[in-house]
């Protein structure tokens, strides 16, 4: 399956590249250097292709009732047919200016009628000659192997009206009327921002089709093994970031219907990003995880090599929806990433420190929060953040990020990793006393700094401490509903302040 995807994005990058250089471009890259020309080379159109392609991979596989490892494998070598687009249209025209379809009626009306040029509404003859002949050959390949003509018949059109919407969905959600809509303004304030998170989330739920269809085995124990609690939490963070520097730069939010997706995309790079620096420790955590963790993949049956293709596509996948946000956040995902690999990975596995880790996991805490700053801030964004947050945040998830290791202490001991809670919790009402108290602190820093959040902030801890020392069965998520909580309280404290 890798060689398929190798070709899969080989296919793709040579017909972007050479859409710029034969069509009305006529440049390397399209325009010159910058964010916007990086965003859409790498980002905005492999997107489009990509979740295009597992779309249709998926309906051919559906339709034909073909494994969908060999219809991937016969699509990714005939995908080679989209380098005869810009071929095309250099021999036809010289090259036209492809955008996606300015307006809906002609597009939808006479994109099978050739006596019809819709050049003027940005779709090119190159692109009609090569989606019909796609249409065609999946038509073929569908007869040679079910033998059935109507469904060779319904499979083309299926495959047609797939990728016509496809290409017309950027028109639909501007209401026909993009070149109103895609301006240069709000969280995404170029066109080419909306259109790659417009992309973006189409090539997720793609992403997530393809590999449910692909392995519904392998899919429901990767759906199982999500820290859904501690993605949210990052996710959350960003979010908190974003609202705290809007309201620190004194803007009031005017509404602009693309504002909702850049948060959506924000809070998903977050969480995507965790999810495979997740990924990445479950291969070194795996004789600790025998003993207190059942929900590593590796443990239940998942391949090596499946398991690091879908970590290695949530990072790859985090870094690029960071670079939608804008290139700030592309920079402090990769700092994000790394600090994971030294905190996970052998021989540093700084996870093995106690303090230390939970001081690395502060690191990535400010780090999630300074991406939602960048909007505002851009590079300024880790200095734009308040020293009253900065300060209580870094010791807080310190001192209280030690409550996730507690239900990892017989794990953590046999592979030699040395937490907080293997050093000091034990198993009597008094003898979790220790790690209830350090787990309490974590509110009452912010007492400290900010301290018109006083009642508040010890009646989290409070409850902490309660929770730590007289339940026996710790449950993680417990903690976390409190940091959601005390994050929102600590938001509507300054926003409404």
């Amino acid at each position: 399956m890798y060689r398929s995807f190798i070709f899969i994005l080989t296919w793709i990058f040579l017909r972007i590249f050479f859409e710029g250089v034969l069509e009305s471009f006529h440049r390397i890259g399209y325009i010159a250097f910058s964010y916007k020309s990086i965003l859409m080379y790498f980002v905005h159109f492999p997107f489009f292709y990509l979740s295009l392609f597992l779309i249709l991979v998926v309906i051919i596989s559906l339709l034909i009732k073909e494994e969908i490892k060999q219809v991937t494998t016969i699509a990714s070598m005939g995908l080679g047919i989209i380098l005869f687009i810009p071929i095309l249209d250099a021999i036809i025209g010289g090259g036209y200016l492809i955008t996606y379809p300015l307006r809906l009626e002609p597009y939808l009306l006479n994109f099978l009628n050739p006596a019809i040029s819709l050049s003027d509404i940005g779709v090119s003859y190159g692109q009609r000659i090569v989606i019909v002949s796609i249409c065609l050959l999946c038509s073929i390949y569908s007869f040679i192997k079910t033998k059935r003509i109507w469904n060779s018949i319904i499979l083309f059109f299926v495959i047609l009206a797939t990728i016509i919407f496809w290409g017309g969905i950027t028109t639909i959600v501007a209401g026909n009327r993009p070149e109103h809509i895609y301006v240069t303004t709000g969280i995404l304030s170029t066109d080419t921002q909306k259109f790659s998170a417009i992309y973006g989330l189409l090539f997720i739920f793609s992403l997530f089709l393809y590999c449910y269809f692909l392995n519904r085995k392998y899919f429901k124990i990767l759906i199982d093994s999500m820290r859904t609690e501690r993605m949210f939490f990052y996710g959350g963070i960003g979010v908190f970031g974003f609202i705290l520097s809007m309201y620190q730069k004194g803007i009031t939010y005017k509404g602009d219907m693309f504002d909702p997706l850049g948060i959506l995309i924000l809070f998903i790079s977050l969480s995507s990003g965790f999810w495979g620096v997740q990924v990445i420790n479950d291969f070194f955590d795996i004789e600790a995880d025998r003993i207190t963790r059942g929900r590593n993949p590796l443990l239940k049956g998942m391949s090596k090599n499946y398991y690091s293709y879908w970590g290695l596509s949530l990072i790859l996948l985090s870094l690029c929806l960071t670079l939608v946000i804008n290139y700030y956040s592309f920079l402090i995902m990769i700092t994000y990433i790394l600090l994971g690999i030294v905190y996970s990975v052998p021989p540093v596995r700084l996870k093995r420190i106690p303090l230390v880790a939970t001081f690395i996991l502060s690191v990535a805490v400010v780090l999630s929060m300074a991406m939602g700053f960048s909007i505002f801030y851009g590079n300024r964004a880790l200095n734009g953040i308040p020293k009253e947050i900065l300060l209580p945040t870094l010791l807080s998830v310190t001192f209280g990020f030690a409550a996730k290791d507690i239900p990892d202490i017989r794990g953590d001991k046999t592979s030699g990793v040395f937490t907080l809670p293997v050093l000091l919790y034990k198993d009597t009402i008094l003898g979790r006393l220790p790690m209830a108290i350090i787990i309490g602190l974590s509110y009452i820093f912010y007492i400290i700094f900010i301290p018109k959040l006083f009642y508040g902030a010890l009646a989290f801890s409070v409850s902490t401490i309660i929770y730590t020392i007289f339940i026996k069965e710790i449950k993680e998520w417990f903690y976390f509903i409190l940091l959601y909580l005390f994050g929102i309280y600590l938001c509507l404290t300054f926003v409404l302040s």
